[in-house]
């Protein structure tokens, strides 16, 4: 039932306190459950029909659908084979260079230099955890702040990668997804400081 209610925008709250008035009386009956999960559905279908509803959606898919799992493949890619789980996901643990013949990714000269990657990636896995969750939030201060901190951690993740590995490549296709983040991060941000309370002039 507190999801219903949470799901209802500010001009059916009434709607929402009816459903929690109904509610002692599906109590009585014996059918709580039923009656809340009943709320929660008809409350569902009228997310798309308001736009603090729509508002909802779109912030969950991003956080849910696009932040999270990057998240979740920085720290899968940590947990198997690590570092060639990163580097290298047909697991041939070599790169081709320009004269056409296969160098090994890990060596006696870089290999000291894994803890440090695995750091770096820790680090920007947490960020994009914290980032959406501040999303839902919408405390867009704190996001800005942890974006700036994510975008510095990727271009030293780039660059440690390049000079240690001289293979960047899987660090630029992060860097291009961090990019895409913040490019919607940002359109939501704006899109919450012209339509509800708030301000994005954090991310300008």
């Amino acid at each position: 039932m507190a999801l219903a209610v949470s799901c209802l925008a500010g001009r059916r709250r009434e709607w929402g306190l009816a459903m929690q008035v109904e509610l002692e009386a599906a109590s009585q009956d014996g059918k709580p459950l039923a009656f809340a999960l009943g709320c929660l559905m008809a409350a569902l279908r009228e997310l798309p029909a308001h736009a603090e509803g729509r508002f909802a959606i779109v912030s969950h898919l991003l956080a849910l659908g696009l932040i999270v799992p990057a998240a979740a493949h920085l720290l899968a890619s940590i947990f198997a084979d690590f570092p060639l789980s990163f580097f290298d996901q047909v697991g041939t643990g070599a790169w081709l260079d320009v004269t056409g013949g296969y160098k090994p990714l890990l060596s006696d000269a870089n290999r000291s230099a894994v803890p440090a990657l695995a750091a770096l990636m820790i680090v920007l896995s947490v960020c994009h955890l914290r980032i959406a969750w501040l999303i839902l939030e919408r405390e867009w201060e704190r996001v800005a702040a942890l974006a700036a901190l994510s975008a510095a951690t990727t271009v030293t993740l780039v660059i440690f990668t390049t000079v240690a590995f001289a293979h960047a490549a899987p660090a630029l296709a992060d860097a291009a997804m961090l990019g895409i983040e913040l490019t919607a991060i940002l359109g939501l941000a704006r899109w919450h400081s012209r339509s509800f309370v708030g301000s994005a002039e954090a991310f300008t």
